[in-house]
């Protein structure tokens, strides 16, 4: 028997200057519990629970055991969770090269993936249950609030939790006997994976982690309205990184720089907004969305009434490709704007790039040609999370991705950026650009550029690939279809409805009385899909057409608490959370109709 101790430190790259900078913190996992456990090793894929049923058909059990789970496929904190529920001890996550490393291309230094001794470290808060400050859910971590002790939050994992290079892995994975993989399970390594759990390989885990109250920094900038100084445009982005930084966040935070630069210099030309500019730099985002969260609990009933809209950036560059996610009522003026900004490399627009590398996409899966590129749910994992899933605020997020292997990671520096993701810096030009023009859009138009046609349709969608799932369940007879159905058809035609006053109002001399009570009624709409009572078992999502999935992590789960009722094959609370989406239609419904009373 041989003991061999295991490396927690990413390596020095020759030709990247800063990847040797004493100031690195070794690889580790935010929110952690502190331990100090032994145990087999069991190898359990993406550590998802149907990977855990993979491993009870070929007998293995990981109670009482240490398990090695790959990244990928859903958000780390979903992967400490179920490992936990599973009852083992302690969980170790790796990055396999068949994700991000040498299966995609070259790795770093000589290309953009993750190379071999690199590993991802980031925050294992359960998010899904409620981002923000453990210790305050729902309320402001300010001075005078009272705080749970940690033993008391929900959000929390209770097993130590440690990420790990792939050369590690490696180690560990070679040594492992018992049953050779599952269907699914094998990675990138150039071995035959087996999944363990038998004594001949034992790890011990040690974390010890510092678990102090310290104080965060949000910077908040605002430039108020002309006429309309008590309605809110808001930009977001958070500038915390957990090495340097240079695609995750500071691509968006020098993003955002160039944006309240441009507002500057139109201000002193004489222009001022209609409507107020806010411009907030988040802290703490990386340790569960704690900056913005703080910030959006703390002007909760604030946002509630002024709020017009939420413009996140995160990672505004990771390569050339544009891609976004948003409310489907900001899905116009999204594409709007993308016409009207110029791809750097192409000399066309953004928006025709982006079309383009749809289209392609499409004939690769011999799809049916779509008329538009896509523009995703939100899920979360990023700041529009409180102001959309909490308070009701309709949210977009954008950016330009690409080949981007070294996600938090030392590699993730200027070097990198300057080699692999944005050499001339030109799409972080553009990045400003799209950021800062829909902004202004939002801000100076007359009627704001809302349409909840697409809303009514896409909610539409949402269902009937709903329905599908409830019938392969065998759960469809439990379930009225009639009653969102008619929901559905109230609200596209209210929605058409208030969208052609729209356009008229925009063409004649706008009526202000007229405007004003259009205006305040497109804000409000958004907010009656929150239904206060909350999301089943997790109360501080509040919005029932978006959240993210229990397992799903980062990734959207539309219509959310029905979703995971079919999952949960409980027809039951099927039958409930869909009355609740059908309530929660009417209820933007009814707000269209006050339009024009």
């Amino acid at each position: 028997k041989r003991r061999q101790r295991l490396s927690v430190t990413e390596a020095v790259v020759p030709g990247d200057p800063t990847s040797s900078h004493p100031k690195i913190t070794p690889l580790f996992n935010g929110y952690s519990a502190s331990g100090d456990v032994t145990g087999s090793l069991v190898y359990v894929n993406y550590g998802l629970p149907g990977d855990y049923d993979e491993l009870k058909k070929v007998g293995v059990d990981v109670k009482a055991k240490i398990v090695l789970v790959r990244y990928g496929n859903s958000f780390r904190g979903v992967k400490a969770k179920v490992a936990q529920d599973q009852g083992a001890i302690g969980c170790i996550i790796y990055s396999d090269p068949a994700d991000d490393g040498y299966m995609q291309g070259d790795v770093y230094p000589k290309g953009p993936w993750r190379p071999v001794a690199s590993g991802q470290r980031g925050s294992v808060q359960y998010l899904f249950d409620y981002p923000g400050d453990p210790l305050t859910p729902g309320k402001p971590a300010i001075p005078g609030v009272p705080r749970l002790k940690p033993e008391e939050a929900t959000d929390l994992t209770r097993i130590p939790v440690q990420p790990i290079a792939y050369d590690v892995a490696k180690t560990m994975i070679t040594a492992l006997k018992g049953p050779l993989r599952p269907k699914g399970f094998q990675g990138g390594l150039p071995l035959a994976y087996h999944v363990g759990g038998t004594p001949d390989v034992k790890v011990r885990l040690k974390t010890d982690m510092d678990y102090k109250l310290r104080p965060i920094w949000n910077v908040v900038a605002r430039i108020d309205g002309s006429e309309e100084k008590d309605r809110w445009v808001v930009l977001g982005n958070h500038r915390d990184a957990w090495v340097f930084g240079a695609v995750d966040p500071n691509s968006g935070s020098s993003a955002m720089l160039e944006v309240a630069r441009g507002f500057g210099a139109l201000l002193k030309q004489g222009w001022t907004p209609r409507r107020t500019i806010i411009l907030c730099s988040w802290d703490a985002e990386e340790y569960g969305l704690i900056g913005s969260t703080e910030w959006a609990e703390e002007n909760a009933s604030d946002l509630r009434e002024n709020a017009v809209a939420y413009l996140n950036v995160d990672v505004a560059v990771a390569g050339g490709n544009f891609g976004a996610s948003s409310v489907p009522s900001l899905w116009r003026v999204l594409r709007d704007v993308t016409r009207d900004v110029k791809d750097p490399k192409k000399g066309t627009s953004i928006y025709q790039q982006w079309q383009e590398r749809a289209r392609e996409a499409r004939v690769g899966n011999d799809v049916a040609p779509a008329i538009e590129a896509r523009i995703g749910a939100l899920g979360s994992g990023s700041d529009y999370t409180p102001f959309l899933q909490h308070l009701g605020v309709p949210s977009t997020d954008m950016g330009f991705n690409g080949d981007y292997g070294v996600y938090h990671s030392a590699y993730d520096s200027f070097y990198w950026m300057d080699h692999f993701g944005d050499p001339d810096f030109v799409y972080h030009t553009a990045a400003a650009q799209l950021w800062g023009t829909l902004a202004m859009r939002l801000a100076d138009a007359d009627a704001l550029p809302f349409d909840y046609t697409d809303y009514a349709t896409q909610i539409r969608d949402f269902f009937s690939e709903a329905m599908k799932l409830a019938k392969q369940r065998n759960l469809y007879s439990y379930l009225n279809e009639t009653f969102m159905n008619s929901a559905l058809n109230d609200f596209a035609r209210e929605a058409q409805r208030v969208e052609l006053a729209r356009q008229k109002l925009v063409t004649e001399r706008p009526d202000p009385a007229k405007l004003k009570k259009l205006n305040n009624t497109l804000i409000a709409v958004e907010r009656e899909f929150i239904d206060e009572r909350g999301l089943r078992g997790r109360t501080w999502y509040k919005h029932q057409i978006y959240a993210p999935g229990i397992y799903t992590g980062y990734a959207a789960q539309p219509l959310t608490d029905f979703r995971q009722a079919l999952d949960d094959r409980n027809s039951m609370n099927a039958a409930e959370s869909l009355q609740r989406i059908v309530e929660s239609i009417r209820r933007a419904t009814n707000r269209l109709s006050q339009a024009q009373d």
